[in-house]
C-alpha cells in the first residue's frame, strides 16, 4: 500500500507538499497540485485520516443541523454550505431534525461524539440555554442564540418591503401572506413584520395566516388555502416563501383565477422552484452563495483562532421580476 512519500517521490516534491495539497493549506501552484494529485491517482493513495486528526487535533468535519432537507431553501444553503466547507478542506455531516426537540438534541449529542470540529445551526426547536451548553464552535443561521454564537442572516426587513411594495405597486388592496410559527423567534420572520408596516401605512387590507407546528406542513397550508381561496375572500395579492407561493399559484389557476391580471403572487427565497412553476415566480432572492460562504468563514475562524467574529453578517436580497406580478 502506497504512502505520504511514495507519492512525495513519484510527484518530485515533498512530503510537506503533499499534505498541503491534501490539507488545501497553503499556497501550492496549479501545476503542483496536478502532479500531486496525477500521483495520488496513478498511486490509488489513500490518506490515513486517523494520523491526519491525530496531528491536527482535527476531524476535519462540520455537522449542519436543519428542519427538513427536502424544503428547497435548505436544500440549496445546505449545498452551498458543502461546497464553500470542501473548498476549505472541511467535510460536511447533515441531520434533518424534522423541527422536533428531541431529534435535534440526538443529533447534537451524535455530533459531539463524532468529535465534530463545528456546528452549523439551522433548525432551532430548543431553548437558546441548550445551545450554549454545546462546547464547541457554533454559528446560527437566522436566529440569534446568545452573544457568543454568531449569526448570519438575510436582510429581510428589506425582503418584505421589496415584496409589500411591488404588491402595493400592482394596485393590490386586500393581501394576504403566510408565515411560519410566531413562537419561533427567527430574524427571517422580520419580513413579514415589515410588510404588514408597509400595508397598514398604506392602508391596504393584509391578512397574515401562520402555520403552526400541528400537523405536516402540507396539512398547514391546506388549511390556509382553503381560507385564501373561500367566495368572500377576495384576495387579491399573496406573499409567502417559495414553495408556497408555487402552490398557491397551482391553486389559483386551478380554480380559474388569472395570475397575475386577478391575483398578484409574490415569492420569497429565490429557489430553483420559482424557475419551475408558470408563470414563474416573481420572488425576493436570497445570495445562498454570500449567506454559505460567510458562515463557513465565521466557523473557520473560531476553529482557528478560538474566538467569536466581531461581525454578524447580514446579506442583501434583490427582488426578481417573474410573470405573477405586473410590470
Amino acid at each position: 500500500m502506497a504512502g505520504i512519500k511514495d507519492v512525495a517521490e513519484k510527484a518530485g516534491v515533498s512530503v510537506t507538499t503533499v499534505s498541503r495539497v491534501l490539507n488545501k493549506r497553503g499556497y501550492i501552484s496549479q501545476e503542483m497540485y496536478q502532479r500531486v494529485n496525477q500521483a495520488i491517482e496513478e498511486l490509488n493513495y489513500y490518506p490515513n485520516q486517523i494520523a491526519r486528526y491525530l496531528y491536527w487535533q482535527r476531524t476535519f468535519v462540520i455537522g449542519l443541523l436543519i428542519p427538513d432537507v427536502s424544503r428547497p431553501f435548505f436544500a440549496c444553503l445546505a449545498k452551498y454550505i458543502e461546497m464553500e466547507l470542501s473548498s476549505r478542506g472541511y467535510k460536511m455531516l447533515l441531520c434533518n431534525t424534522e423541527e422536533k426537540a428531541n431529534k435535534e438534541r440526538e443529533c447534537l449529542a451524535m455530533l459531539r461524539q463524532n468529535k465534530v470540529d463545528g456546528i452549523v445551526i439551522g433548525s432551532h426547536a430548543l431553548d437558546t440555554s441548550e445551545y450554549r451548553k454545546v462546547v464547541l464552535p457554533m454559528v446560527s443561521i437566522d436566529m440569534k442564540l446568545g452573544d457568543q454564537i454568531p449569526n448570519v442572516s438575510s436582510n429581510h426587513r428589506r425582503g418584505g418591503e421589496l415584496a409589500a411594495r411591488k404588491l402595493i405597486e400592482n394596485g393590490c388592496k386586500n393581501v394576504v401572506q403566510i408565515m411560519s410559527d410566531r413562537r419561533i423567534k427567527t430574524n427571517s420572520q422580520e419580513r413579514h413584520k415589515a410588510f404588514q408596516r408597509l400595508m397598514e401605512e398604506n392602508g391596504i387590507k393584509c391578512t397574515t395566516y401562520e402555520l403552526k407546528k400541528q400537523g405536516s406542513i402540507c396539512e398547514e397550508y391546506a388549511k390556509a388555502e382553503k381560507k385564501i381561496f373561500s367566495v368572500a375572500s377576495g384576495v387579491d395579492g399573496a406573499f409567502a416563501i417559495d414553495y408556497i407561493a408555487a402552490r398557491i399559484l397551482r391553486a389559483a389557476l386551478s380554480r380559474g383565477i388569472r395570475v397575475p391580471q386577478e391575483l398578484k403572487i409574490v415569492g420569497y427565497d429565490g429557489t430553483e422552484i420559482a424557475e419551475l412553476v408558470y408563470p414563474r415566480l416573481t420572488t425576493v432572492c436570497q445570495n445562498y452563495a454570500a449567506l454559505s460562504q460567510s458562515i463557513v468563514s465565521s466557523l473557520v475562524y473560531q476553529i482557528e483562532q478560538k474566538e467569536r467574529p466581531e461581525v454578524d453578517p447580514i446579506h442583501d436580497v434583490v427582488l426578481f421580476e417573474g410573470g405573477t406580478t405586473l410590470a
